[in-house]
C-alpha cells in the first residue's frame, strides 16, 4: 500500500495571538470527533475549564464539552437560533475576537501545500514542523504590534460610535438592559418554533378532512 496517502489532513488549535496550540495528524479519515476531543482533552489539561474556543461545529460539539462557540465567519451559516446562543457577536468579553485564527493559518499554509502532497512521511512532517516553526517565530515577533493595533481599533469603534448609539437609546427611549431583553425574546421565539403550533396543527387538519371529504362524495 502506497503510504503517501495516509496523511489526509492535519486538525489544529491556536491562541487568540495566533500562535499553534496543538497539531493532531489526520490519517485515513477526514476531520471526525475524536480529533476534536484529543485537542480539548490537551487543551484542558494545559488551561483548564476557563475560557472560551471557537470551532465550526461549536454549538453541536458543546453538548459534549462546554464552553464552545461557532467562529464568526462559520456562524452566519448557522440558523438565527444557534446565532443567538453560540455567535461571538452575542457573546460577553469576546471583544473583537472573531475565533477565526485558525482559518488565517489553513489560508497561510497552502503554500507548503505543493511541496508536501507527494512527499514522503519524514519530509510531511519535516516540512510542516518548519513551516510552524517560522510561523509562531513570526507572530511572537509581532506581538506587541497585534495587542497595540487591536486596542487601538477598539478604542476607535468606542470613541466613534459611542455618541451615535447613545442619542438613538435617549431618541427611541430604550435602555441597555433591553438590547439583553431583546435577544432572550427572540432566542425564546426560536425555540417556541420547535413545536408546531396547535392552531396550525387544527388548520392544517381540517382542511385534510375536507380534501378528504370532497374526494369522498
Amino acid at each position: 500500500m502506497v503510504k503517501v496517502f495516509d496523511q489526509t489532513g492535519i486538525f489544529i488549535s491556536t491562541c487568540h495571538h495566533g500562535l499553534l496550540q496543538t497539531l493532531v495528524e489526520m490519517r485515513k479519515s477526514r476531520e471526525l470527533a475524536k480529533y476534536a476531543l484529543a485537542t480539548t482533552n490537551k487543551i484542558l489539561d494545559v488551561y483548564r475549564p476557563h475560557g472560551a474556543t471557537g470551532y465550526d461545529i461549536g454549538c453541536l460539539y458543546s453538548t459534549t464539552v462546554h464552553c464552545f462557540l461557532v467562529n464568526s465567519f462559520h456562524g452566519h451559516a448557522h440558523n438565527c437560533h444557534c446565532q443567538l446562543e453560540f455567535h461571538p457577536l452575542y457573546q460577553k468579553g469576546l471583544g473583537l475576537e472573531d475565533l477565526e485564527t485558525c482559518e488565517r493559518i489553513f489560508s497561510a499554509l497552502n503554500a507548503v501545500s505543493p511541496i508536501i502532497c507527494h512527499a514522503a512521511y519524514f519530509h510531511w512532517l519535516q516540512f510542516i514542523d518548519l513551516h510552524f516553526n517560522q510561523w509562531d517565530q513570526d507572530k511572537y515577533l509581532e506581538l506587541s504590534k497585534f495587542l497595540c493595533d487591536n486596542y487601538k481599533q477598539a478604542l476607535h469603534i468606542i470613541n466613534e460610535f459611542t455618541p451615535t448609539v447613545e442619542e438613538l437609546k435617549t431618541q427611541l427611549r430604550i435602555s441597555d438592559a433591553e438590547f439583553k431583553h431583546w435577544n432572550a425574546e427572540e432566542a425564546e421565539y426560536f425555540e417556541n418554533l420547535k413545536r408546531e403550533p396547535d392552531f396550525d396543527i387544527q388548520s392544517t387538519t381540517c382542511i385534510e378532512a375536507l380534501q378528504a371529504l370532497s374526494v369522498a362524495e
